[in-house]
């Protein structure tokens, strides 16, 4: 059983059709990036996973449970960040942190292992004792990352977690949610605008528009698209065998794989050694290619 389950699911509100017809399963350890402009529908689906806002029809079922029958059991082990982050102005990080904890049913030595532990993970050492109504909008969304993570959730849900960090921010937050879901199997599912984001953090991709699944693909990091501007003939078979594939073959272009770990030198001595006149290697973001080709 996948640990997320979607059938069937929509939400219209009148006549907007936010969500129409999702279809979706994410088995335990799988880090999901949603892609799609705004209006896609990433959000309007993260809202109704975390019981923020209830479908139209369809469900949500994690872990087996319908969130929207039983959000309490449904949502037990979920860390969820949806919506940009608020607090009472008149708590500190540290008081946020506490309760979060007591919501969670952490004990008393618990909660202060939880807020020594994520706070020094997401670099809040020097504020997390200031008033909240003091915080930017990046200490806000630290803390609020640091809420979704309080007790090790199994699964994480975040929707544009990275929006008000800056770019050391963004780094180390990127680091952390590829540790994590390496070293503790942890199943994540986020949204974002930005595809290097997700090429860097996902195993698979999905792409949203008009509130539709437009591509589920896998992101295969150890393998990446080169573009080859050549004259001469391209033996598809030769190319095979020398451990290159043809995914798109023009006139005097193709499209191959190529592994991460080759550089354009490698690439071409390849190339001419069967024979290839090569002008031109250039990479190609294949999680980009195929977004711009569907999103308008």
């Amino acid at each position: 059983m996948s640990i997320i389950e979607v059938d069937n699911l929509s939400k219209n509100y009148g006549k907007i059709i936010a969500l129409d017809g999702l279809n979706l399963n994410i088995e335990k350890g799988e880090c999901i990036a949603m892609l799609g402009p705004n209006g896609a529908g990433k959000s309007t689906f993260l809202k109704i996973a975390t019981n923020v806002v209830h479908p139209t029809s369809g469900t949500v079922k994690i872990g087996g449970v319908i969130v929207e029958h039983d959000p309490m059991s449904a949502l037990e082990k979920v860390g969820p960040l949806v919506e940009l982050p608020e607090f009472y102005p008149y708590l500190n990080g540290k008081e946020v942190m506490d309760y979060v904890c007591r919501v969670k049913g952490a004990s008393r030595e618990e909660i202060k292992s939880e807020t020594e532990r994520l706070s020094g993970m997401l670099s809040m050492d020097d504020y997390i004792g200031r008033k909240c109504g003091q915080y930017s909008r990046g200490m806000k969304q630290r803390l609020a990352l640091a809420c979704a993570m309080v007790m090790e959730p199994d699964v994480l849900i975040l929707d544009e977690p990275t929006f008000g960090l800056d770019p050391r921010g963004m780094r180390e937050f990127i680091d952390i949610i590829v540790d994590i879901n390496k070293k503790k199997n942890k199943t994540i599912i986020m949204s974002t605008h930005l595809i290097s984001e997700a090429r860097e953090i996902a195993s698979r991709v999905i792409i949203m528009n008009h509130g539709k699944k437009m591509v589920d693909m896998k992101n295969e990091r150890d393998i990446s698209l080169m573009k080859v501007t050549f004259s001469g003939s391209l033996d598809s078979n030769a190319l095979s065998y020398a451990g290159i594939e043809v995914v798109e073959n023009g006139t005097d272009w193709a499209t191959i794989t190529a592994k991460n770990d080759e550089s354009n030198k490698d690439i071409i001595l390849k190339l001419v050694n069967l024979g290839m006149e090569v002008k031109w290697v250039e990479p190609v973001n294949s999680i980009e290619k195929t977004y711009l080709d569907i999103v308008e």
